[in-house]
């Protein structure tokens, strides 16, 4: 320093920038357990609760409300179900998800564990806010029932529990916007009973894990032949069930929903019978998961 200068004083530290940290990463944390699943967790519980504002004509600050709540709320529905998931899965995870936080050595179990309790608490108090604290506890017993009592190491249990699943996301994505009405039921009923039947493509790509963890999947119970030619069959017929029973077409911007859904479901139904890779087989499952958001934003023209 030469004649003259004078010493900057070194900066003080911002009060909120410690907690600031914090909380960004543990959102960023949040979303690192849950980036493989808001396809199936998130997105269609938020797309739901906004088509189902639309249809009710809900004013402009009630419909932010609904939807910003059902965001926070399927956040947590989905991240406490990953937490939990994740907890009893590390061995399988090793061999199928090492990119996850606990196979990383990202988070430890015993951090997990903390945030697991964080967020089963947090969860039903949201739900309340929103009028939905009873599916919120519902919810977090299907939880526990799969993933901490042993029910996803049987296949029926676990594709049970996963139809219920989609049961207990529709009626709360409706109710955070409206009354319950005979066409939530008739949605509800249908997509569990859709989940129940097709959620094993979801076990055609992890078999060496599951086989590996002990797990009894539909696949290794079955057979890949029998389990690949079945969810064929189901996904060819699945766009009468959207018909029939959901979408109901009717104008041009509702077939145009149908014919959407329907190609999906069509593309599933060709690439389930083609053993590839693991991979392949990821991609498949992650055409399902399109298919039932894009179903459930369609409600937005369809209810």
């Amino acid at each position: 320093m030469t004649a003259g200068q004078s010493a900057v004083p070194p900066r003080p530290p911002v009060p909120w920038s410690a907690p600031w940290r914090w909380v960004t990463g543990e959102i960023a944390l949040s979303w690192r357990f849950m980036r493989n699943d808001p396809w199936a967790g998130l997105y269609p519980g938020v797309a739901f609760t906004t088509a189902v504002a639309w249809h009710h004509h809900l004013p402009p600050q009630r419909f932010a409300l609904a939807v910003a709540g059902s965001f926070l709320y399927f956040y947590l529905y989905l991240y406490g179900f990953c937490l939990t998931n994740q907890l009893t899965g590390r061995l399988e995870d090793r061999i199928n998800k090492p990119t996850r936080p606990l196979p990383q050595g990202r988070v430890r179990t015993r951090g997990t564990l903390v945030r697991a309790a964080v967020v089963f608490t947090a969860f039903p108090l949201v739900g309340a806010l929103f009028g939905v604290w009873a599916w919120a506890l519902a919810w977090e017993a299907v939880t526990v029932l799969h993933n901490l009592a042993g029910g996803a190491r049987r296949w029926l249990v676990k594709d049970f529990v996963i139809g219920a699943g989609a049961l207990l996301m529709l009626g709360p994505a409706w109710q955070i916007a409206a009354p319950l009405s005979a066409d939530t039921w008739r949605w509800m009923l249908t997509l569990a009973v859709v989940v129940f039947l097709l959620i094993p493509l979801q076990d055609l790509r992890d078999l060496a894990g599951d086989a590996a963890a002990g797990r009894t999947t539909l696949p290794i119970a079955h057979g890949e032949p029998f389990t690949r030619t079945f969810l064929a069959v189901g996904f060819a017929l699945l766009p009468l069930a959207d018909h029939f029973l959901l979408l109901r077409a009717s104008t041009a911007w509702t077939w145009t929903a149908e014919a959407a859904t329907a190609a999906l479901c069509w593309t599933i139904a060709w690439r389930v019978t083609r053993r590839r890779s693991p991979a392949y087989d990821h991609l498949t499952y992650r055409l399902f998961e399109f298919w039932y958001a894009a179903l459930l934003a369609a409600a937005i023209i369809t209810l």
